[in-house]
């Protein structure tokens, strides 16, 4: 579980492990079925060729049933659950962000949005250093003029003067704070999730911070979003350096504040949180746990609001 091949272990072994009585049922259904075309051929038009490929072939013909049972069977690498009595879900998904389709995306930046990759500031194989190479190659300078033309619609005199810089942007924002630009159809949001020093170093980047800044996407979203699907990473876990939790915490984190949220104002149509997967590769996370989560937390929801509801029309305490 601590290689890349852990989205082929969800998909494909974890299943068999789970329940091998279903993958040996299907593949001597498989079987039966071949023998049973076999005695057709044989009883219809007096042939035994199957039957004679079949005996001359028998572990080829084994390895194939095997290969089909488990495609037949095989697991997607995600998990969903649908939030309370909403009309949209939330997604644990195994995958790269940026090949999703269908969905806004969220790219986690630094508070200054920097985006020059020059001694590695931005990493270019951070999140955004990989939107960067994919869509603006190595020329940002029309990306840098996007990002700060949503900031100045939204963000107005909201920012701080930094002194300590010359070589990057000196205008730091507010963790949380989130600018936007649209590629093609598709709306990206970069939202602040760290300070960062004069060299590109994150500071100070802990739990807290990271539930500000989802705080943030969420306010956001909820006034300026379209009512659209929204993809986010596991934020703070790579290059960010988060101090005081990992990925199944800032998971959890992700998944309680949108259900918070969601309970009292509409923020997007379903929730999809992306993981990367070699950013697993020395993570000490149980996909199943992670799901387990997930579905607590979204029938939870369900129960909350219904207790909400009998305390609001009947003035009574929810018991």
């Amino acid at each position: 579980m601590k290689s890349l091949v852990y989205k082929p272990y969800i998909q494909y072994c974890k299943p068999i492990l789970k329940n091998p009585i279903k993958y040996i049922s299907c593949a001597f259904a498989l079987l039966g079925a071949f023998y049973t075309v076999c005695e057709i051929e044989q009883n219809v038009f007096r042939s035994q060729i199957l039957l004679d490929y079949l005996r001359n072939n028998i572990i080829p013909v084994f390895i194939v049933i095997i290969i089909i049972t488990i495609l037949v069977h095989r697991e997607k690498a995600e998990f969903s659950s649908r939030l309370g009595e909403k009309d949209y879900s939330i997604t644990l998904k195994i995958a790269d962000l940026l090949g999703l389709k269908n969905s806004a995306i969220v790219i986690p930046t630094n508070t200054t949005f920097d985006t020059t990759t020059n001694d590695d500031f931005i990493s270019e194989k951070s999140v955004q250093g990989q939107f960067q190479k994919k869509f603006y190659g190595v020329d940002f300078a029309e990306l840098d003029k996007l990002l700060q033309v949503s900031l100045d619609e939204q963000y107005p005199n909201t920012y701080i003067q930094l002194n300590d810089r010359t070589q990057t942007k000196r205008k730091r924002y507010s963790i949380g704070t989130v600018s936007k630009i649209t590629k093609g159809k598709t709306h990206y949001y970069f939202l602040a999730i760290a300070d960062v020093n004069k060299r590109g170093k994150s500071e100070n980047v802990t739990m807290q911070s990271l539930t500000q800044a989802l705080v943030g996407l969420w306010s956001y979203l909820s006034k300026e979003g379209h009512s659209e699907p929204i993809t986010i990473p596991v934020i703070g876990t790579g290059r960010a350096g988060l101090k005081d939790g990992n990925i199944e915490d800032v998971i959890h984190e992700t998944i309680f504040s949108f259900v918070s949220t969601a309970q009292e104002e509409f923020v997007a149509k379903g929730l999809t949180i992306c993981i990367y997967p070699p950013a697993l590769k020395d993570a000490n996370v149980c996909w199943d746990d992670l799901c387990d989560y997930l579905k607590l937390q979204c029938c939870y929801a369900t129960e909350n609001e219904k207790r909400r509801k009998v305390s609001v029309t009947s003035g009574n305490p929810a018991e």
